[in-house]
């Protein structure tokens, strides 16, 4: 009874009663290709135009071929060739078109029919969204500790995933085969840490070319870790101290001497997480004592601070100008030898002897020393 009454209101009030005659065709297309909606009348209505309605309920084309909507201008063609075939003709397919499209013919009683449904598939190639990824960190890498790629792409169909090491096979990677595992769209890397590949690659494919790639750089976070080495040069009388990094991310890197800062050379960038920052100490065998003292490499992140020094004190430095010393006195110079020439003009068999050996032993030593 309630079922009757609601139909008897619907039937008063509508402007129009729907019937359906139809059956469903399913389409597929690319994106950017042209797509043909054929509609055919059965015989009743050979002689009725018909309306082409999108899959918003749009109206999308007038019986007389005119385009509804300026955008839809040149994108929507009606086509009628045949009085029973009416063609709706879509060109430049986009992701936006997908949907069911509908033919329907209305009568003089107000009916209006669906003659027949086309559901589209719009194909689209593969497009990766982002790779992002899960930690227990809130996106801080930390060493030891298991991480998770993410792939988000879109496509039709489905793209499907695969994943890559840049220059490796991560099937075929001894090292890591246990260690690195791809499921579905996810990438799982149970314990990440700074010999674990950098770089990881998800290539989405659906058939529908070109396939989509992106690439993703991961550096784990490293508390630093800092070392010293010194090198003393003799001949240059010079004493270079390198502080070797290892940390990341690196908030600050500085020398101090006895706990005051010093400039110092331009960073080294090694690799993601190590620096080298040189010290270049310039010893001058007259006045040496400013420069003892504690030399202090610092780096500092968001985990610790960490700390590695040298002393320099007499005994390395009195060495040095003891080197330097004898090597200025051991042979005679240039100038030196031409004091002796003009301090008498009446020399001896003995003094050019002398002079002819100093001679070979100065043009000897300079070439060893410039050969070094």
């Amino acid at each position: 009874m309630v079922l009757t009454v609601i139909i008897f209101i619907l039937l008063l009030f509508s402007s129009a009663i729907v019937t359906f005659d139809d059956y469903l065709e399913k389409l597929s297309v690319n994106t950017g290709e042209t797509t043909t909606f054929i509609c055919d009348l059965p015989e009743r209505y050979s002689n009725k135009p018909v309306d082409f309605y999108g899959p918003t309920g749009r109206l999308l084309v007038l019986k007389t071929g005119e385009n509804i909507g300026s955008d839809d201008r040149t994108r929507f063609m009606l086509e009628h060739k045949y009085a029973w075939t009416w063609s709706l003709i879509l060109s430049d397919v986009s992701e936006e078109d997908a949907g069911e499209y509908t033919c329907r013919i209305s009568t003089d009683d107000r009916t209006l029919t669906i003659i027949k449904r086309f559901d589209l598939t719009v194909l689209t190639p593969p497009k990766i969204v982002d790779i992002t990824i899960e930690s227990n960190n809130n996106g801080i890498l930390i060493e030891n500790e298991q991480i998770v790629l993410k792939c988000l792409t879109r496509g039709v169909p489905q793209p499907k995933i695969h994943w890559d090491i840049p220059a490796q096979n991560i099937i075929s990677t001894e090292n890591h085969k246990h260690n690195i595992i791809p499921y579905d769209n996810k990438l799982i890397i149970r314990n990440f840490s700074r010999t674990t590949p950098m770089n990881y690659q998800c290539i989405a494919d659906n058939g529908i070319p070109p396939r989509d790639t992106r690439t993703r750089h991961l550096v784990p976070a490293i508390p630093p870790e800092v070392t010293v080495q010194t090198t003393i040069s003799r001949f240059s009388s010079q004493i270079l101290l390198n502080c070797t990094i290892i940390a990341r991310p690196l908030r600050s890197a500085k020398w101090k001497r006895n706990r005051i800062e010093m400039n110092s050379m331009k960073r080294i960038e090694i690799n993601d997480y190590t620096i080298q920052l040189p010290f270049l100490i310039q010893f001058d065998p007259l006045n040496y004592t400013n420069l003892f003292g504690m030399y202090e490499c610092e780096a500092e992140n968001q985990f610790k601070v960490s700390k590695a020094y040298i002393i320099i004190n007499e005994s390395i430095l009195s060495d040095l100008a003891i080197a330097k010393q004898d090597r200025i006195s051991s042979s005679p110079t240039y100038a030196q030898i031409e004091l002796l020439l003009n301090c008498s003009l009446s020399l001896s068999y003995d003094f050019y002897v002398i002079l002819f050996i100093n001679i070979f032993i100065v043009t000897s030593s300079s070439g060893f020393y410039n050969k070094q």
